[in-house]
């Protein structure tokens, strides 16, 4: 049991500090095919947004982005999911999330995908991290996750539990 809760440590302050100006998001969004700062329309709304290794990526790590999903919609409307991930093949991983998008339908989560690592330096995700999750609400960081291997729905009911509730 012990070691099942090793492997899903928590990285050491995961995501920008606390109460600063959340960075620019600049990736290629799935649906446009466009890159654009996916945090550019959210400066007032929640938005919880995961950076995710792309080889990292597995079916576990899914029913958790799924859980985060579809909970976040149910704890504020206005609340919104910003997924990126970080790979090498870009066009492959546009075309890949697609396929997930239709497979886990996500309706309240935008993809994207890039493949600079300034983006992951911007929002101190760890290369050690399968996944760095910073919920962001009025434009500043609230609190930030890091998960080694995986996120279950345990994992996103606790990120979803600090979502600012609606008004």
């Amino acid at each position: 049991m012990l070691a099942a809760l090793i492997m899903v440590v928590l990285a050491a302050d995961p995501g920008p500090k606390v109460g600063s100006v959340a960075p620019a998001l600049k990736a290629r969004a799935v649906a446009t095919d466009a890159v654009v700062d996916l945090m550019a329309d959210r400066k007032g709304s929640p938005t919880v947004v995961v950076l995710v290794r792309s080889e990292k990526f597995n079916r576990p790590l899914a029913r958790g982005l799924k859980e985060l999903d579809r909970e976040s919609f149910r704890k504020n409307p206005d609340a919104r999911v910003l997924m990126v991930f970080l790979a090498k093949d870009t066009g492959m991983w546009r075309d890949r999330l697609v396929l997930v998008n239709k497979s886990l339908q996500l309706d309240n989560t935008t993809l994207g995908v890039t493949d600079e690592d300034k983006l992951m330096n911007d929002w101190a995700a760890s290369s050690e991290d399968a996944l760095t999750v910073v919920v962001v609400h009025e434009g500043k960081v609230v609190r930030g996750f890091g998960y080694r291997d995986s996120a279950s729905e345990q994992e996103a009911r606790d990120v979803v539990a600090v979502i600012p509730k609606a008004k």
